[in-house]
């Protein structure tokens, strides 16, 4: 199909089949960043600190916006490579799928999981005032559940585990990852399966509301919900859309549009303070659309006014995992240093200047030597069973 308004589309793909889609790594960077913001009032709060959690609405929806992007930027990028790789190879590699996905996802994530259980309570300075002594009460079921990657499962039945909590995101990609290869290596109408995937969803979450809604007291149902809740999986088929969309060249002339794309930041912002409450958990459906819009026309668009390839970006966004897995247990580092040198950890001006540029920096540090000395080797492994890549997010 031609492009009425756009003669190419921004990623490029080289003769070693090598994709690359431009600008996705400063999204990913601003992306983790609105996790961190969120995190550090959220974090203070929970250490009884002076806090704009409760009081700021854009801060305390900001990470989970950043869940969900980071969520259909996922389904866009898995299904594109997925399909590209069907189209070179003429099928699907599921081993080899799986081997990238470990060697990328699990170093880091059972490094942070070691470091949750048995390391960080080591310090006593790092004992989360109200989430230590359920911690130490369901250690073992918490435990077992990081290890056999059910994070989210274990934070529907426990309370999160301190300063990897974070961690329940990256079990909800993995488990998508178990059924989606399969969908794609067999599907012969792709988008028909998508629409499927998001209205199961939606409907066993409509069910599972309601059947709380008549049994409240019933806290083995509310577990069940809650872990079905966060099977974000809808906004992953809705980026698995985008990636349909943009592989076969359908519906670009209406998506690849400057002011459709800064509408849509427009009516996620506006979304975060007007959402009614009977339909606040639907919510992130609309959020996941706006935000494709945005990925679409960022990677896709040669004449994209929101340009964020630039070296900076390339290399916040390598480290945006990183970024995502360290930056809870920076923040409280920070928070110690501050009380160590006798710096009230509150609202002022100074305060919030120093945690914010501390938390990031420090963050960002320790994201990059993670990159540099322990990721990368595991990348590197990656890339020998690499059928297609995707440059910009090391997917």
């Amino acid at each position: 199909m031609p492009f009425p308004k756009h003669s190419k589309t921004q990623f490029s793909i080289n003769t070693t089949k090598h994709i690359y889609f431009s600008g996705l790594n400063g999204l990913r960077f601003f992306a983790a960043l609105a996790v961190v913001i969120t995190h550090i009032e959220l974090l203070k709060g929970q250490y009884s600190k002076p806090n704009l959690w409760n009081d700021n609405k854009l801060i305390f929806e900001l990470g989970g916006l950043g869940v969900v992007f980071f969520f259909v930027l996922s389904g866009f990028l898995i299904t594109f490579l997925l399909l590209k790789e069907k189209e070179n190879s003429g099928t699907i590699s599921i081993m080899k799928f799986y081997t990238r996905r470990i060697l990328r996802i699990w170093p880091l994530y059972f490094l942070l999981m070691i470091i949750g259980f048995f390391v960080i309570p080591l310090f006593p300075a790092f004992n989360h005032v109200y989430f230590t002594p359920f911690f130490k009460e369901s250690f073992w079921s918490n435990f077992l559940l990081y290890l056999f990657i059910l994070p989210n499962l274990a934070l529907a039945m426990f309370k999160p585990v301190p300063h990897i909590g974070q961690l329940w995101s990256i079990g909800v990609e993995e488990q998508f990852y178990l059924i989606w290869p399969w969908l794609v290596k067999h599907s012969k109408n792709l988008l028909r399966i998508l629409v499927i995937v998001i209205a199961v969803c939606l409907l066993l979450k409509f069910l599972f509301q309601m059947l709380v809604c008549y049994n409240p007291e019933n806290d083995s149902l509310i577990k069940v919900k809650t872990f079905i809740a966060t099977l974000k999986f809808e906004s992953m088929a809705i980026g698995g859309i985008g990636a349909w969309c943009v592989y076969n060249k359908k519906y670009l002339d209406l998506i690849l549009n400057n002011t459709l794309m800064f509408a849509s930041l427009f009516m996620i912002l506006i979304s975060v303070y007007f959402t009614p409450g009977f339909i606040q958990d639907g919510v992130f459906i609309l959020q996941s659309v706006l935000f494709l819009i945005v990925i679409i026309n960022v990677s896709s668009n040669p004449n994209t006014i929101l340009k964020l390839e630039n070296k900076m970006f390339v290399f916040l966004g390598n480290i945006s995992y990183g970024i995502y897995m360290y930056h809870m247990i920076m923040i409280v580092a920070v928070m110690l240093l501050m009380e160590k040198l006798g710096i009230a950890v509150d609202n002022s001006l100074l305060s919030q200047f120093l945690i914010y540029s501390l938390s990031v920096g420090l963050t960002i540090l320790v994201s990059w030597l993670s990159y540099r000395y322990f990721e990368t080797y595991f990348i590197k492994l990656k890339k020998k069973v690499t059928v297609v890549s995707s440059g910009s997010t090391n997917h």
